[in-house]
């Protein structure tokens, strides 16, 4: 709901931060003035109508306090971030893929994965089939990513915000999986040719990794020439545009 297109564009034209808001709420003195409001029913009779018009100054100050938070897309309100080390540790079979990304680079773009240090992130559900992603740190400043089995996966560097993969079938994806960094990436959009849109899940995980990872599982009714995904875009936290991926 927080994070539904029609709010995205609220929070690009009234870029307010939650700080403001609660500010802004502090300098009304919203929570004493609503707990002060008399129990009294507001019948006829002295007094009744400056009862009205406090009430409603009230009110009316705190739905906008209540239409900027709302405004605020969700990662602002609660963002929950998986601390890496505390994570599981692959299993020995796992390592040695991540080895494997280290051998036949080119000179110079060695990710130089930490394969003894690579972790389960999560388990997302796409293709078909349920997969893992294990993440390891990477010398080179970035971190490597498998998505196991048959998920793909590679490594990235720090200086990209926005990295997508996809199984596509004449063009068209069936699913898309990929990395936000942050804090450069706050919210991603998966983009459809109808105009609508969806926000998906994204597992942000702490430092030595610091990046959100997602995966969406693209409806059948969504994969056709007329119907399907257009674009990823990742935000920042101003609502501002990072990257514009395309598809098609």
């Amino acid at each position: 709901m927080l994070n539904a297109p029609e709010l995205i564009e609220l929070r690009r034209a009234n870029p307010i931060s939650l700080a403001d808001a609660r500010r802004l709420a502090d300098e009304l003195d919203l929570h004493s003035r609503v707990l002060g409001l008399p129990a009294e029913p507001l019948t006829s009779g002295p007094g009744c109508g400056a009862r009205r018009r406090a009430l409603v100054t009230v009110l009316a100050a705190a739905a906008l306090v209540a239409a900027i938070v709302a405004a605020t897309p969700a990662w602002a309100l609660v963002r929950q971030v998986l601390p890496f080390w505390n994570q599981p540790t692959a299993p020995q079979s796992v390592q040695v893929q991540f080895s494997s990304l280290n051998l036949g680079a080119p000179p110079g773009m060695n990710p130089r994965a930490v394969s003894g240090e690579t972790r389960e992130v999560g388990e997302f559900s796409f293709g078909g089939s349920t997969r893992t992603l294990w993440v390891a740190p990477a010398k080179n400043g970035g971190f490597c990513s498998l998505w196991l089995p048959g998920g793909g996966g590679g490594c990235s560097t720090s200086g990209r915000p926005l990295s997508t993969g996809a199984l596509l079938r004449l063009g068209v994806p069936e699913w898309i999986n990929g990395d936000a960094i942050t804090p450069t990436v706050s919210d991603v959009v998966i983009r459809f040719s109808d105009g609508s849109a969806v926000h998906p899940r994204i597992v942000w995980v702490s430092a030595p990794i610091d990046t959100g990872f997602f995966a969406y599982d693209v409806p059948a009714g969504e994969q056709t020439a007329q119907r399907h995904v257009t674009a990823v875009d990742a935000y920042d936290r101003q609502g501002a545009l990072v990257k514009h991926q395309t598809f098609r």
